[in-house]
């Protein structure tokens, strides 16, 4: 839930059936992990873009701003109390560990994506952390910001950093929908461009 349209947007559009988006903007691997454990049950379907690895979530936040934190900031903390990127990193793999083996209990089938490479996070550095957990992500599809690399926007840019809605569209065309075997809703070129053009 952006303040434009998204992929899930896009996916509404090719959904058979009810389709809920429990996105919030600035939103942790932590609480997308815990919005799939309290709201999927067996057989849905989940379909879930992991964030960077060093997002953070306070519900206190939350409730008083109507979005996430996003990025840690250690500028921010106190001292005694900062974490450091590696236990950010574990976390965020314990996460989406989680998540994925209550969906294989549950029956619920799972497609997993990232929005950047999950090494990377919001930092946009490299890291070498390495699993202690396998999640299999060397197999998922290619993240968007590295999608995005190669699919410029059909319209104007704003220097926001998020990508435009034509960039989320073609991810979801030439992405989503092959990986889950579904037909994509075909929008013009000049409509992405009016999405893309819209954007404050």
């Amino acid at each position: 839930m952006y303040q434009w349209n998204t992929w899930p947007t896009f996916l509404k559009l090719s959904a058979k059936g009810e389709l809920k988006n429990y996105g919030i903007p600035g939103a942790s691997n932590e609480i997308i992990c815990r919005n799939i454990c309290k709201n999927a049950e067996s057989e849905d379907i989940v379909v879930v873009m992991w964030t960077g690895f060093d997002r953070e979530h306070s519900d206190v936040f939350y409730k008083k701003n109507n979005f996430s934190e996003g990025q840690y900031d250690p500028n921010i903390r106190n001292q005694e109390y900062l974490l450091s990127l590696e236990q950010l990193y574990d976390r965020s793999i314990e996460h989406i560990w989680l998540a994925n083996k209550f969906c294989t209990e549950k029956n619920i089938k799972i497609f997993n994506f990232l929005i950047t490479i999950l090494e990377l996070g919001e930092t946009k550095e490299l890291q070498k952390f390495k699993p202690y957990l396998t999640i299999g992500h060397e197999d998922w599809p290619i993240d968007m910001d590295s999608f995005c690399l190669g699919n410029t926007t059909i319209g104007k840019t704003i220097k926001d950093g998020h990508p435009s809605p034509s960039q989320h569209y073609k991810y979801y065309k030439q992405i989503i929908c092959p990986t889950m075997k579904i037909k994509p809703f075909e929008i013009s070129d000049k409509n992405l461009k009016e999405l893309d053009d819209n954007r404050s």
